[in-house]
């Protein structure tokens, strides 16, 4: 009758481990949050933050393809020409008045899919309680790659003129930049998909894109890419309101977001120097008010202070590529390589522009606007440790308190001792054969493997691994 009892007691106290493991998830991610707030206020209140400016920024982002399906939609738009020196709202008549009902709810498709792309596991997790079908990472990467991709698409078709010069025109360079824009945002979008400051970022680049997508569609400004992007904020009317819309609101985000951006600099495998995180910090938001500066002062309003912002903004990502080893003694080699591959190509570009005179300066401004973005995501994905990564000793501490609650909680009463030197108080059999699976101990060097820092064979100066961008 004992072994029946022994199999059942094995078999609750084997549910009740499953059960307590299960837990761990939930109470880590509270112990994730405890941990920030404590060490990092700034980070804490920025990653709280990021759900509302979520919200936000896909609004702007909704509103912008709204303006450019309506365009696409109205009768000049159904003409495969587009008139660049069209007036007020890109001459939509009385006629057009129909689809305006079809562009808002082309508008509210791309809002829900966005929602969905940049959503955390838990709203994903809580949709899903409600009868909402469930979307892996793979759709969601997927379905931001082809944003991106018809962002590249439209804005080459709205600009075709600019193009003519290139190999098969328009469509080649279109089908070219989406193709490639597409694939790259899918893939990165699939790889740092788990972090809370990625895929707020990511909204805050495409609604930079999205308001010059929209201002691009109906600005009756002519040909300006042969000026400059800033001309598209000139003409008074929503074109302009699009454009410095969402250049301000943008770069506003990207000032507020700079503390999650860079909070992982703070952990201790990075070695942050003494004043390193606040001055990449203040950077950011340096270059994120300035941009803001650019769409509150449009060219045309004052020609000095609008320049002014504009070099600001170049500038401070000079400092932040430049300066990258001297934020942290062990800086991620993927990021100080690409910190000064970036570099070089924005003062490549500038010489190319000012001094050779190749290329004009919408030309410059795309390359530094890329290269500014780019470097950020580029800091999320070297430095953030993946949430799944083994928790460090603080959070190890509150999670092995709290799980061990649960199961005290759950577990079954233990049976009385067997007096000494009674037949059940021998050793079980297997005990030897059990240690013998496990294998060695591991020593404190290896302990500190899994939780991202170096052990005693590394040196002091050596960065942390990380997986090379794709």
């Amino acid at each position: 009758m004992a072994a029946p009892d022994c199999a059942g007691r094995e078999n609750h106290v084997r549910l009740n481990g499953e059960r307590s493991n299960a837990s761990l998830p939930a109470v880590r991610t509270e112990s994730v949050r405890v941990a920030e707030a404590a060490s990092d206020p700034l980070a804490a209140i920025a990653l709280r933050s990021s759900r509302t400016l979520r919200r936000v920024f896909v609004l702007g982002i909704a509103l912008a393809f709204g303006i450019v399906f309506a365009r696409l939609l109205s009768v000049e738009g159904r003409g495969l020409g587009f008139d660049a020196q069209a007036h007020a709202l890109g001459g939509w008549g009385a006629a057009d008045a129909a689809v305006m009902p079809v562009a808002a709810l082309g508008a509210i498709a791309v809002a829900m899919l966005l929602l969905v792309v940049s959503a955390s596991e838990e709203r994903l997790a809580a949709a899903m309680r409600f009868g909402l079908p469930g979307f892996d990472d793979r759709a969601r990467a997927i379905a931001n790659g082809m944003v991106w991709a018809g962002i590249a698409l439209l804005a080459v078709h709205f600009a075709a003129p600019a193009f003519a010069w290139m190999p098969g025109g328009h469509e080649a360079a279109g089908v070219l930049l989406g193709t490639v824009l597409g694939v790259g945002t899918a893939r990165l979008h699939h790889q740092a998909i788990s972090h809370e400051a990625y895929r707020t970022f990511n909204l805050v680049s495409m609604l930079l894109a999205a308001g010059s997508l929209g201002a691009m569609s109906i600005t009756p400004t002519g040909e300006w890419w042969t000026l400059n992007f800033s001309t598209l904020g000139t003409s008074d009317d929503l074109a302009a309101a699009s454009f410095n819309v969402g250049i301000v609101i943008a770069g506003l985000g990207m000032a507020v977001l700079g503390p999650a951006l860079t909070r992982a600099l703070g952990e201790a495998r990075f070695a942050a120097r003494r004043g390193g995180l606040g001055a990449a910090r203040v950077l950011i938001a340096v270059i994120g008010a300035s941009l803001a500066g650019v769409g509150l002062v449009p060219i045309d309003t004052d020609t000095l202070l609008h320049n002014v912002f504009a070099c600001a903004a170049a500038a401070g990502f000079a400092g932040l590529a430049g300066c990258v080893r001297a934020f942290a003694r062990r800086m991620p080699r993927t990021l100080v390589v690409l910190s000064f591959v970036f570099l070089g190509i924005e003062v490549a570009a500038m010489f190319a522009y000012q001094v050779l005179g190749l290329f004009n300066l919408t030309v410059f401004e795309i390359v530094a606007f890329t290269l500014v973005f780019a470097w950020l995501i580029a800091l999320v994905a070297t430095t953030h440790a993946h949430p799944s990564a083994e928790p460090n000793e603080h959070e190890l501490g509150i999670a092995t308190a709290a799980v061990a609650a649960h199961t005290h909680a759950h577990a079954v009463p233990r049976r009385r001792l067997a007096p000494a030197g009674s037949a059940a108080h021998a050793r079980p059999a297997g005990r030897d054969d059990e240690a013998r699976l496990r294998g060695p101990r591991r020593t404190g060097a290896d302990r500190l493997r899994p939780l991202g820092m170096p052990g005693t064979d590394a040196s002091a100066d050596d960065p942390p691994d990380h997986a090379a961008l794709v």
